[in-house]
């Protein structure tokens, strides 16, 4: 049983899926003219922005440059972005029992504050990690270890529920067991690591101490 939990955002709490990827196709062709599909972005969903940069070749002094692109024409999908099906009723009955909550993204800041603080769920985080804040984003163990400090828990007491090899990665190596938010996940991409699999946000509440 678990006393804190640590979520990560895109594909656990909030379906960002087609509103992430449509971003990146509008960005890649207006930037680079490059023409993709949503199926031929789907792999760079759950990977890392640093993967998007290398698989289109994005120049080095370019790429802040392109994200922020990605980030602006991802706006223009904003009314895709939702909280999964069950997320804001789990979320309310973890807080109703007072279990202490975070969130660990590859998302920095200013994407935080545009989107994910401002949707109903948003209210119920206190501690938001996000990349800009570590020197080594996920899946390094850098944010996760900071969520730990910031929410004065203890690794074997905490559960991170994420949906990507790097949200996997960043909680076994500061050795937080890792639950895999099945429902986000992409369905060709093997979890044999993962600690527990959860089909449906609700399973959650099983295994969180009350």
């Amino acid at each position: 049983m678990y006393k804190n939990v640590i979520f990560d955002i895109d594909g656990t709490l909030l379906d960002t899926h087609d509103a992430a990827l449509l971003g990146l196709q509008k960005a890649l062709w207006q930037d680079y003219q490059i023409q993709q599909s949503l199926a031929e972005l789907e792999s760079s969903f759950s990977g890392t922005a640093q993967d998007v940069f290398d698989k289109y070749q994005i120049p080095t002094a370019k790429q802040q440059d392109f994200a922020e692109s990605v980030l602006n024409c991802a706006f223009d999908f904003t009314d895709e972005i939702k909280p999964f099906a069950e997320i804001t009723e789990t979320i309310h009955q973890l807080s109703i029992q007072d279990i202490p909550m975070a969130v660990v993204t590859s998302e920095d800041q200013a994407e935080v504050d545009a989107v994910f603080k401002k949707t109903s769920i948003g209210p119920y985080f206190q501690q938001i990690i996000t990349a800009d804040q570590v020197s080594n984003p996920k899946p390094a163990a850098d944010p996760t270890l900071l969520a730990l400090t910031k929410l004065h828990a203890q690794a074997s007491q905490t559960l991170y529920i994420g949906d990507s090899k790097n949200d996997v990665g960043s909680a076994h190596q500061a050795h937080v067991a890792f639950g895999l938010a099945q429902w986000g996940a992409n369905p060709q991409d093997q979890f044999l690591e993962a600690d527990y699999i959860f089909s449906q946000p609700q399973d959650i509440l099983q295994v969180v101490e009350k």
